[in-house]
């Protein structure tokens, strides 16, 4: 429990002094876009990524726990998956074969719903996007 907390303040702490970073996703038609990290965005993802207590099963760029580890995230998955993924992996989980895949991967563990909004879902994805953005630097 120390840990976690001491892990969700390092996170807020980061997201505060961050700057914006870039990442890149492939489109539909396989071109490149970016996806352009906005700290303010960031700074509340942080808030929720902590709230809801994802650190507990993930961490971003140091491994996998009881889920994957999100770095790198969009260039696996791609934004258009992430957010649907993220809306509801319930419903994910019983007709896309990649959570399927990811549920067999992690010993039939399912990621909970966690009942985001699409702003909260768009923040989170800002967090995790910087912060992984960061850890790669190192």
């Amino acid at each position: 429990m120390k840990k976690a907390v001491i892990f969700g303040i390092a996170m807020t702490a980061s997201a505060v002094l961050a700057t914006p970073s870039f990442a890149q996703e492939k489109a539909s038609n396989g071109a490149a876009s970016e996806f352009v990290v906005d700290a303010a965005k960031a700074k509340a993802g942080a808030k929720v990524f902590g709230g809801k207590a994802c650190m507990g099963c993930h961490t971003i760029g140091k491994g996998r726990l009881a889920g994957p580890d999100l770095g790198g995230l969009l260039e696996r998955r791609g934004e258009e998956w992430t957010r649907k993924w993220l809306k509801d992996p319930t419903a994910m989980f019983e007709t896309d074969s990649t959570a399927k895949a990811l549920l067999k991967e992690y010993n039939n563990v399912k990621m909970p719903n966690m009942k985001l909004t699409d702003e909260q879902i768009d923040q989170v994805l800002h967090y995790i996007l910087e912060t992984g953005s960061k850890v790669k630097k190192k």
